[in-house]
């Protein structure tokens, strides 16, 4: 599936983007799509890690879950009535 993406970069990187695309013999849609994945890659070698690994743990509480819930509707339920009043 394809989807559509849009970005803002400045005039000079769009100008390069064409001028390589043009003398590579790409479609400026292929060139980004290459250049997203030479970096992904790159990032890859260079010892980027797993997102979910470096995060897994990160939601382990001394609190049993219902102690967290209970704490974050409380704190909504205040920040709720300050703005809305009850």
């Amino acid at each position: 599936m394809q989807k559509i993406l849009s970005v803002r970069v400045d005039e000079s990187s769009i100008e390069e983007l064409e001028r390589s695309a043009r003398q590579l013999g790409l479609s400026k849609k292929r060139f980004i799509e290459e250049a997203i994945r030479l970096r992904a890659r790159e990032a890859e070698r260079q010892g980027a890690k797993d997102v979910w690994s470096e995060t897994r743990g990160a939601w382990k509480r001394r609190e049993p879950p219902a102690s967290t819930v209970r704490a974050a509707r409380q704190a909504f339920d205040k920040a709720f009535e300050r703005h809305h009043g009850k």
